[in-house]
C-alpha cells in the first residue's frame, strides 16, 4: 500500500521534514529582514548578543559557527547600520568586544513582531500547547547540534 498526504510525511525522517521547513522558514525570514538591509546571520548575530549581552569577537565566532573572516563581514555591517559597537577590551586591547547597540535592540524588538508573524503563518495548525512543545523539542535539538560543532562554518553549525 502506497504511502500519501500526511502519511508520507509522518513517515519522512523528521531530519527532511525539518529542512524542508527550514528552507519555507529561511525565505520568510529573508523576506522581513530584507527591508531592514539585513541578512538572517546578521540577525542571529544581533540576537546572540541580546541574549548573552557583550561578547569578544572570538567568542562570536565559536557561537554562531561563522569563520572569522565572514563574521569580520557580518560585524562590518552590522557597525555601519549603527547596530553594534565594537571597543577594545581594556585587559587585552588585541581582543575586539561587540555590543548591541540601542538602535540594534529597537531592529530587534520590529524583528520580533515579524518573526512572531512568521511563526503564527507557519504554524497556524498547531495549538498553543503545540507550539510551545515544539519550541522546547527545537531548542534542545538546536543546543545538542551547538555541542557537537567542532568546527565553524560558512552556514553556521
Amino acid at each position: 500500500m502506497a504511502v500519501t498526504g500526511s502519511d508520507a510525511r509522518t513517515a519522512a525522517p523528521s531530519s527532511l521534514l525539518i529542512a524542508q521547513l527550514a528552507r519555507g522558514t529561511r525565505r520568510r525570514i529573508e523576506e522581513a529582514v530584507a527591508p531592514l538591509g539585513l541578512r538572517p546571520r546578521e540577525l542571529l548575530a544581533l540576537q546572540h548578543l541580546r541574549e548573552r549581552g557583550s561578547s569578544a569577537q572570538q567568542m562570536l565566532v565559536e557561537s554562531l559557527g561563522i569563520d572569522a573572516t565572514n563574521l569580520v563581514g557580518v560585524l562590518n555591517s552590522l557597525e555601519d547600520a549603527d547596530l553594534i559597537r565594537r571597543r577594545r577590551d581594556r585587559a587585552d586591547r588585541r581582543r575586539a568586544i561587540i555590543e548591541l547597540s540601542t538602535k540594534g535592540e529597537q531592529v530587534l524588538a520590529k524583528l520580533d513582531r515579524a518573526l512572531r508573524e512568521i511563526d503564527d503563518e507557519m504554524l497556524a495548525t498547531l495549538t498553543a500547547s503545540q507550539r510551545e512543545a515544539l519550541s522546547g523539542l527545537l531548542a534542545q535539538a538546536v543546543e545538542n547540534i551547538h555541542a557537537d560543532c567542532a568546527q565553524p562554518s560558512d552556514e553556521g553549525c
